[in-house]
C-alpha cells in the first residue's frame, strides 16, 4: 500500500492512498463468498450454490460497490493508524478509478483539530464586556450579569484559528436539513418560508456559514481553554446530572459510554464560562 499525505489549508489533510491489484481481487474473492452464502439461486438451497453461478446471477455494479466499501473501511483505519493521523470529521472520499486488474486509488480529506491561540488579554476583553454591560443597565432595578452567548462572541474575538471548511459545510448541511424538517412539520413550502424572510437559498448558506463556522470555532477554542484551565469533571457529577433525569429508562441510556463522555464535555463547559464569568464580574459579585 502506497500513502501520500499532503497538508492543506484550514487544518485539513489530502490522503492519496494506492491498493495493490492483489488486495482488491482478495477483497473481490471476500466479498462474493459473502454474497454466495446469502444467496437463494434456483435448484440450489440457501447459500449452496455454485460461486461462478452467483458471480452470474449477481449484479456486476453490486459486488464492486460492495468490494470497494470493503476496501475502505479496510485501508482507511489502517492509513489512519500507521500515520498517527485523529480527523476530527468524516472523510471526503473520491475515488480515481476501480478495476479488478488494477490497483485501487482514492483520495480521503479529512479535517484536523486546529491550532487554537487566544489573546493573553482576553480575560481583561471579559471585565472590559462586563464594565460595558453594567453601563447599559444602569439605573435598572433587575439584576444585571453576562450571558453567555456575550462571552463565547468575545472568546471568538479573541481567539485565532482556521477550521477545516469541511467541517463548516457538514454543520451547514446539517442546518439546512434542520430548517427545511421545521418549515415542513409547520406545512409550509421552502419557496413560501424564503419569501416570509424575504430571503434567498444563498443569502441563508451566507449567514448558515458564518454561524457555523463561529460555533465550530467556539466549541474548540472552549476545549482549548478547559485543558488550559484544568477545568475537571468528576464522576459523581455526571452521575448526578444523569440522576436528575428521573427517568430510569432514558437513564439507562445516557449511561453509556459515548453519553457519559459527552455530558462530562457539557459540565466542564458549563464549569468554565461559569468560572470566567465570575472572575470577569469580580469576587464581590461572586460572593453576591
Amino acid at each position: 500500500m502506497q500513502v501520500k499525505v499532503e497538508k492543506q489549508p484550514k487544518s485539513t489533510i489530502k490522503l492519496e492512498i494506492s491498493i495493490p491489484a492483489a488486495k482488491v481481487k482478495d477483497a473481490y474473492g471476500e466479498v462474493l463468498t459473502e454474497v454466495a452464502k446469502k444467496s437463494t439461486i434456483q435448484g440450489f438451497r440457501k447459500g449452496q450454490a455454485p460461486i461462478n453461478l452467483v458471480e452470474e446471477k449477481t449484479e456486476t455494479s453490486e459486488l464492486y460497490g460492495e468490494v470497494v466499501n470493503k476496501l475502505l473501511e479496510t485501508y482507511y483505519p489502517q492509513v489512519l493508524k500507521e500515520n498517527k493521523i485523529s480527523p476530527v470529521s468524516n472523510p471526503k472520499v473520491e475515488i480515481k478509478e476501480f478495476d479488478l486488474e488494477k490497483d485501487f486509488e482514492f483520495t480521503a480529506t479529512v479535517a484536523l483539530k486546529p491550532e487554537v491561540k487566544i489573546k493573553s488579554g482576553y480575560k481583561s476583553a471579559l471585565k472590559k464586556l462586563w464594565g460595558e454591560t453594567q453601563k447599559e443597565h444602569e439605573g435598572h432595578d433587575h439584576e444585571v450579569h453576562l450571558h453567555t452567548n456575550d462571552v463565547i462572541s468575545t472568546l471568538v474575538e479573541q481567539s485565532e484559528l482556521e477550521v477545516s471548511d469541511i467541517l463548516v459545510d457538514e454543520e451547514v448541511n446539517r442546518m439546512f436539513s434542520r430548517m427545511i424538517q421545521q418549515v415542513q412539520a409547520v406545512g409550509m413550502s421552502m419557496e413560501d418560508f424564503l419569501k416570509s424572510q424575504d430571503k434567498s437559498v444563498e443569502d441563508l448558506q451566507k449567514e448558515y456559514k458564518k454561524s457555523a463556522e463561529d460555533g465550530i470555532k467556539a466549541e474548540f477554542i472552549l476545549d482549548h481553554l478547559i485543558n488550559e484551565e484544568k477545568v475537571a469533571v468528576e464522576e459523581s457529577e455526571i452521575d448526578a446530572m444523569i440522576g436528575a433525569v428521573g427517568d430510569s429508562d432514558a437513564a439507562e441510556k445516557m449511561n453509556s459510554p459515548t453519553q457519559r463522555w459527552y455530558i462530562k464535555s457539557i459540565l466542564a463547559k458549563n464549569k468554565l464560562l461559569e468560572m470566567l464569568m465570575e472572575e470577569a464580574q469580580g469576587k464581590e459579585t461572586k460572593k453576591k
